[in-house]
């Protein structure tokens, strides 16, 4: 399946709006309107010399709050690329014989070109409106890209309602249940998933305030395909956060990315093999090969197909600066 890439800024379009759209719950007074908020974590690591490795992490989250709506955009990226080993490169101007190779020449030192290791991307748009103090609608849509796990693009829209358990200035705890609706491609075709589907989501947000420096917080999305039930997703991410001033903290986070059915990858067949001979006397044509554990001679016997493995695990130590 071919990725219509049109819909990615039409997706991101459709975000923007559905945010600046929450103002159909426009307060009637000011002090009724909370206003906005926002908090964008930032992680670098960069090594060169010998190696040559370089990672960025990024994640924003734009919230608008109104007396009976709150609106969220959240926007989250890994990166990680690793250079190229190091190599000679013959220098530019030799000339020789087409099947020869040259005897004498100069090289100079320079590194292979490298590849992004990780690419990870999440954008979320949602929007909740209350139904009353404990009780709310919401609707939203997401898109992600996991590379690493064997998914290309995954676009999900959703809906359906919730309730607020807590909601105090250092505590707020809320659950939410409905439906979605996933569109998704893979990097590999698999007959026994289905790209397109109707499911049923739960999700939870958990926020709370210990003192004047540390904060806690939680998430969970769960995605369940109505049609196959034990092909689910499940994201979770729990982070502590603690305050340098009024704008900047330090944050340390844990995520898991679960799939129950993983994307499907390729993988080589290699057998250990060593020379068996029973009667010992080597041309005799008893001969026969035997595979073994480790060692001996490695012959490669193509290709096979596996699931990627179902769990992803990203620890994340990042710099927050918030208004």
């Amino acid at each position: 399946m071919r990725t219509d890439w049109r819909t990615v800024p039409l997706l991101l379009a459709w975000l923007a709006t559905m945010v600046a759209g929450g103002g159909a719950q426009e307060p009637d007074t000011a002090e009724e309107d909370a206003g906005w908020s926002n908090a964008t974590e930032l992680s670098v690591v960069r090594a060169g010399g010998n190696a040559d490795t370089q990672t960025f992490g990024f994640k924003n989250t734009l919230r608008r709050n109104w007396t009976a709506a709150r609106a969220r955009l959240r926007v989250d990226g890994i990166r990680a690329r690793t250079g190229g080993d190091r190599i000679l490169v013959v220098e530019p101007g030799l000339r020789f014989v087409p099947g020869e190779l040259p005897d004498e020449f100069e090289t100079a030192v320079a590194r292979a070109d490298g590849a992004p290791d990780v690419e990870q991307y999440f954008v979320e748009g949602r929007l909740e409106v209350n139904i009353s103090d404990r009780f709310f609608w919401n609707t939203g849509t997401s898109w992600d890209r996991n590379n690493d796990a064997g998914i290309r693009n995954r676009y999900i829209a959703f809906g359906g309602v919730g309730n607020v358990w807590a909601d105090t200035d250092d505590l707020s705890f809320s659950t939410g249940y409905g439906i979605s609706y996933t569109a998704r491609e893979e990097l590999e075709p698999d007959a026994a998933k289905d790209d397109r589907f109707g499911g049923f989501r739960l999700d939870s947000d958990y926020h709370h305030r210990l003192g004047a420096a540390l904060e806690l917080d939680s998430d969970l999305a769960l995605n369940v395909n109505l049609l196959s039930a034990s092909d689910y997703s499940l994201n979770v991410t729990n982070a502590a956060g603690v305050a340098m001033s009024d704008h900047l903290s330090l944050r340390i986070s844990l995520q898991h990315l679960y799939e129950h059915r993983p994307a499907l990858e390729d993988a080589a067949i290699r057998a250990h093999v060593m020379l068996n001979d029973p009667d010992g006397t080597p041309g005799s044509g008893d001969e026969v090969f035997e595979t073994a554990a480790a060692g001996g001679t490695v012959l490669d016997l193509g290709t096979g197909r596996i699931r990627k493995a179902g769990l992803d695990a990203i620890l994340r130590t990042a710099l927050v600066i918030s208004f």
